[in-house]
């Protein structure tokens, strides 16, 4: 796998291999007080880890395959973040949280412009780990700030089990190789998987839109707007009212994609968000309603598809 594919699933399966876990499901709520601590323990890892692995690139040439001591670095790190994030969600600090973020980041962008490989499943666990760091911030945040009325709404992910293969924030994009703005949240997903709207809402626009290819865009509540893009077929209409969880339409890698997978934004006013920063799930628990649930579903009384989009049973289209 090489490192061009760590932004977008590659093949038509779409997922991580089966022994890359995915996003756990954290607590809605706060099952105590807050007590967050330091953990010596992480700092020590990840002082290690970035001191080995600043060696390891200084033994090779550009280009390179990377080396074996590197990949049982990874691992080793992988298995420190694991254990940091075993402990309960109350005891974590944000500052713990932010640092390894960095430093996972940064580390794997250095690796990513000296070699020319890293294995799959390798590149794969890291994403998700990194993913996993941010989905524990947005957790935290929410228990310590109550949601403000004007606060962003509640989203449900597009698509369900959850991997996070790319964050938001700029990065070094894939295929063009230059430092972008990447608006939104990368998911992964299998081609022709169908992909649901994260609440209910109006389709401002279903169709070819450049680079994201097939996109919808649906305007909620508050002016709240998300975007679905990459998909390999469009399954609604302009000025379509939609229920949460409805099908917009079908994983693909249409437009600057590398893989199958659907890219995921979130704006308002004008201004693109990290949609981390409202989705609801997986940090949702087991118990949550199926409001609540990541479920991306077909209507009940109608669940025929086609590439004009769902037909509603009568009445129902506005």
């Amino acid at each position: 796998m090489s490192f061009e594919e760590l932004y977008a699933t590659s093949g038509d399966s779409g997922f991580a291999s089966t022994s890359t876990p995915f996003l756990p499901r954290e607590p809605e709520r706060a099952r105590g007080p807050l007590a967050p601590e330091r953990s010596p323990e992480l700092e020590s890892a990840l002082t290690a880890f970035t001191q080995q692995a600043q060696a390891y690139r200084e033994k090779v040439q550009r280009g390179s395959a990377m080396p074996a001591e590197q990949v049982r670095n990874w691992e080793a790190m992988n298995a420190a973040l694991d254990a940091f994030l075993a402990r309960p969600v109350e005891h974590t600090d944000t500052r713990d949280l932010t640092r390894a973020r960095g430093v996972m980041e940064a580390e794997l962008e250095q690796d990513a412009r000296l070699y020319g490989d890293m294995p799959g499943p390798l590149a794969e666990a890291v994403v998700v780990r990194v993913g996993r760091l941010i989905v524990r911030a947005s957790t935290l945040r929410r228990w310590e700030q109550p949601p403000e009325p004007s606060g962003p709404p509640r989203l449900a992910w597009p698509v369900e089990p959850v991997t996070i293969t790319s964050l938001y924030g700029d990065r070094w994009h894939p295929i063009t190789g230059q430092l972008r703005r990447h608006s939104g949240v990368d998911l992964a997903a299998r081609r022709g998987q169908p992909v649901g709207v994260a609440d209910r809402g109006v389709v401002l626009r279903a169709g070819w839109n450049g680079d994201h290819g097939k996109m919808v865009e649906v305007q909620h509540d508050g002016q709240w707007v998300t975007r679905y893009s990459h998909l390999s077929e469009v399954l609604v209409t302009t000025g379509e009212v939609l229920a949460r969880g409805d099908v917009v339409g079908l994983a693909g890698d249409t437009g600057l994609a590398t893989g199958v997978h659907v890219h995921f934004e979130l704006w308002h006013d004008g201004a693109s968000l990290d949609p981390l920063e409202a989705l609801v799930a997986p940090e949702s628990g087991p118990d949550a309603s199926d409001n609540e649930r990541p479920v991306a579903r077909m209507p009940a009384e109608s669940p025929v598809l086609t590439s004009q989009g769902r037909h509603p049973a009568a009445g129902s289209r506005p």
